[in-house]
């Protein structure tokens, strides 16, 4: 059975996710009226950061949950079907829409090249797919090593590694100032902590859980300390991007994951609305910039809306949107290849120390 505390982080990671990017959408349309409060709030919005990480930290933890010997035969080409095509469609559509967009207007060589950068590059919004499934062909291949390896020495090598690459890339050679999708967010090594972390988390899912119980007030204050570390870096540093591929975040992401499952795993019963979003959450993570770039454009025109309601419709759109379109599409017989399946869970683990089968 599934395990509770995946679909509370999967929504919150999810409905972070489209809030941090419509935050981002509202200080640019109320530029002049925010001026004074745009950085604090760029800095707050750092918070918001574990998001990504904890979204593609879930599909590793739930494959060692399920697959621990490792996958069944031809289980990529399963899971090829189930996100790597909604992915082409998608990056299709983005190629579209951004080449129309040109000014140069829309020629077969712009779609074609921009095409390329979203299915090469992952250079859009659904670059996390690319991440998601380097994760599936680590876990084919890396399982038999994992499963005799030291995690102590694992997760100290892979933690370094990561490090290492963000920082390589936070410091040394940093992204174009107008690159939305730089592609140094794509490569394993900015992941691989993340990867062998949840690999062991889902494996030894109970001792996990135990582990975070006794270190509970560790964990606690670490939260709060990094929580607190990463906006003074963001406010008073000088790292230009709020992303989560930067060195700082690598540990507020992980303690915040660790504090999302001791939280949450003592949860008896997930609330039907946080069950939903976090069954949708795939097609909210792929679509919901399309819903959020219309509501940019009606906005645009409607100038005299506060920043704080356009917050919320905006918000709200980007949502409820990106449901409805997976639900209608998932009504019919291959809709899912647009926009993934939805999750339908057959139960959930209540106990810690009940074992089962995540989904």
């Amino acid at each position: 059975m599934p395990i509770k505390e995946i679909f509370v982080i999967r929504c919150i990671s999810c409905l972070s996710v489209v809030l941090l990017h419509v935050l981002s959408l509202v200080l640019m349309l109320h530029a002049e009226q925010l001026a004074g409060i745009s950085h604090t709030i760029d800095s707050f919005r750092t918070l918001l950061m574990f998001s990504t990480p904890a979204f593609i930290f879930i599909s590793e933890f739930l494959l060692a949950r399920s697959y621990p010997g490792g996958v069944p035969k031809g289980f990529l080409a399963r899971r090829g079907q189930v996100i790597f095509i909604p992915f082409l469609f998608i990056a299709a559509l983005d190629a579209l829409m951004m080449a129309s967009a040109a000014e140069t207007g829309l020629t077969v060589s712009a779609y074609l090249e921009k095409l390329a950068q979203n299915v090469l590059l992952g250079n859009f919004i659904g670059y996390f797919i690319l991440v998601i499934f380097q994760f599936y062909i680590l876990h084919k291949f890396l399982h038999s090593f994992l499963r005799q390896a030291s995690p102590k020495w694992v997760l100290t090598v892979s933690f370094l590694v990561t490090e290492a690459y963000l920082s390589y890339f936070t410091w040394v050679v940093t992204p174009e100032a107008d690159a939305v999708f730089p592609f140094f967010w794509v490569p394993f090594p900015g992941w691989l902590f993340y990867f062998c972390m949840a690999y062991y988390c889902g494996k030894e899912y109970e001792t996990f859980l135990a582990i975070l119980d006794r270190y509970r007030r560790v964990l606690y204050s670490s939260a709060v300390i990094l929580a607190a570390l990463v906006v003074a870096v963001s406010y008073y540093g000088n790292i230009g991007m709020i992303s989560s591929k930067r060195p700082d975040i690598l540990l507020y992401s992980t303690c915040m994951i660790c504090l999302f499952f001791h939280v949450f795993s003592k949860v008896r019963q997930v609330p039907k609305l946080i069950m939903t979003v976090s069954n949708y959450s795939f097609s909210i993570y792929l679509l919901h910039f399309y819903f959020m770039s219309i509501g940019y454009v009606v906005l645009s025109s409607m100038p005299a809306v506060p920043a704080l309601l356009a917050v919320l419709v905006v918000f709200a759109a980007s949502v409820i949107g990106p449901v409805l379109m997976s639900w209608a599409l998932n009504k019919l017989r291959y809709g899912y290849l647009f926009v993934g399946k939805v999750y339908q869970p057959k139960g959930l683990e209540r106990t810690a120390d009940k074992r089962g089968i995540a989904g």
